[in-house]
């Protein structure tokens, strides 16, 4: 009879530096906090694909989410969203882009999580407010176009109080401090 050994501990290769991890990196935030242009350079950073769902509504409908449901109503929007992180349920290594809304829906959220893990970028309100002036330029001073994004930006703020997902407070950091950041945050997180 042989002598019992040790067992064999099955190792995993070493994750190159520039290899995106297995599971998702899901940004989500507020209007205002550069979510886009975060996703976009980690993206690019790994070579790892980007799933924009307001992009991919956009396509998929010709118009913008706002639209939708502005013209179709919530239910639609929702449907649409909710279809998209079905789809996106089956996505590996990939950072997925995703409005504050879609995270808000509990299906939406719950999904999403299966396959990675969430990391909402914040700002202070001082700060979405300067950002939403400067992108809205002179619209912002029409009280009908600033009544419509004030009430927008209520109902995605309720994002900063879901349980459990991660915060990135952007305010006072560069936008590559922000995207070193997340790199950073994704890489350590245990995957799901």
């Amino acid at each position: 009879m042989s002598e019992l050994t040790a067992p064999i501990r099955r190792t995993l290769p070493l994750r190159q530096e520039n290899t995106p991890p297995y599971y998702n990196l899901i940004l989500a935030g507020t209007m205002g906090v550069g979510k886009r242009e975060v996703a976009q350079q980690i993206a690019e950073h790994f070579s790892a694909p980007l799933r924009d769902l307001d992009a991919e509504i956009e396509a998929s409908e010709g118009m913008p989410p706002l639209e939708v449901r502005d013209l179709f109503g919530e239910a639609r929007l929702t449907s649409l969203e909710s279809e998209l992180c079905r789809e996106l349920a089956l996505q590996r290594s990939a950072v997925i882009l995703a409005s504050a809304s879609v995270m808000l829906n509990e299906a939406n959220r719950a999904r999403l999580l299966e396959t990675g893990t969430v990391l909402v970028l914040t700002t202070a309100l001082n700060e979405t407010l300067r950002r939403l002036h400067e992108a809205l330029g002179a619209a912002f001073h029409t009280e009908r176009a600033r009544s419509i994004e004030i009430a927008r930006l209520k109902r995605e703020w309720k994002v900063r109080a879901l349980p459990g997902l991660a915060h990135l407070d952007t305010t006072l950091l560069t936008p590559d401090q922000v995207v070193a950041e997340a790199i950073a945050f994704w890489q350590t997180m245990p995957e799901v």
